[in-house]
């Protein structure tokens, strides 16, 4: 996963331009309307708009149709393929006496319809000066919001935001649930020093971002029948912190790539106050180790499972 940091000013967003779809009208003289549209959508000045060709390659090469923007899979496999944001889709069709042209702006990702506009015409040339117009009317409307945190920021839960993902990335609950976000906050104060578990287990957890929340709550889940503190469980610790803007049970322990994400951007915040510069993640190397990271120089390393290391909470949002 590419990310980057952002402050007031968001990137803008790759659109790919599908050739619009014919019916009862020439497919040449359609092919041509998707030329220009390409072209002056990408003279918005918002949006990165691919060539033709490079669509068309990656679409053959993935057998993707016209028909294939009803299948979220498929929409979201080509997106991967060609690293894009956003579709336009658009559709010419002769009506009685009347063209009509449908065009939507869709958001990969989710096959969220962002943007649309429909236009009514006795003649496609009609459609030529319109174009420029559409153009800037569809990409305003499904232009990405400006990122509204930086690194360094109070995040929505009271937190302090130590990673931002234009893209986002989805979070794993580890009760089935999933979500898309795109900020991870910490605590804005370390919450002592823990075990990891009550003893020496191997749970399956994940290193990756996204998993620290599921992480935690696999833990929690693992040792429900034990007396958990915050002296034995480090997860535990996590899972009962809270603020004045986000309750007890949103936090959780970070994954270990998480981790890394926090002493890359926060190192010298984090070990303000901390008495043991090496701290917690919620992911296991091996049976009974788990893996932590030293915030004075970036070391890094797994250890028993039954050694004290510093915690901090982390909410994704």
């Amino acid at each position: 996963m590419s990310v980057a940091l952002f402050s007031q000013q968001s990137a803008k967003p790759k659109v790919v331009i599908v050739p619009f779809d014919a019916k009862g009208v020439p497919q040449d003289e359609v092919d041509v309307v998707t030329e220009l549209f390409i072209s002056e959508y990408a003279a918005t000045g918002k949006a990165t708009v691919p060539d033709r060709n490079s669509f068309d390659k990656l679409a053959k090469e993935q057998s993707f149709q016209a028909s294939s923007w009803s299948d979220s899979e498929k929409i979201a496999k080509l997106g991967k393929a060609i690293n894009a944001n956003q579709a336009v889709v658009g559709q010419i069709m002769k009506f009685r006496e009347e063209i009509i042209v449908t065009i939507k702006v869709i958001d990969i990702n989710t096959t969220e319809i962002l943007s649309s506009k429909t236009e009514r015409l006795k003649d496609i040339s009609q459609l030529f000066d319109k174009i420029p117009g559409i153009c800037k009317e569809l990409a305003e409307k499904s232009n990405y919001v400006p990122m509204q945190y930086k690194v360094g920021d109070e995040g929505e839960g009271g937190g302090i935001v130590f990673y931002v993902s234009q893209e986002g990335f989805v979070v794993y609950d580890g009760m089935g649930g999933e979500k898309l976000c795109h900020y991870l906050e910490m605590s804005k104060s370390t919450l002592g020093v823990s075990k990891w578990s009550p003893s020496d287990n191997y749970i399956n957890t994940f290193v990756e971002i996204g998993y620290g929340k599921s992480n935690t709550y696999k833990i929690l889940n693992f040792y429900k029948d034990s007396d958990l503190t915050e002296w034995n469980c480090a997860a535990y610790s996590c899972s009962i912190f809270s603020t004045e803007k986000a309750a007890a049970g949103e936090w959780f322990l970070p994954s270990k790539y998480e981790l890394n994400e926090m002493y890359k951007t926060m190192n010298k915040t984090v070990i303000s106050d901390a008495t043991n510069n090496w701290f917690w993640s919620s992911s296991e190397d091996d049976s009974g180790y788990a893996w932590v990271r030293r915030f004075s120089d970036g070391g890094q390393g797994s250890y028993n499972e039954s050694s004290t290391y510093s915690v901090r909470a982390v909410r994704a949002f």
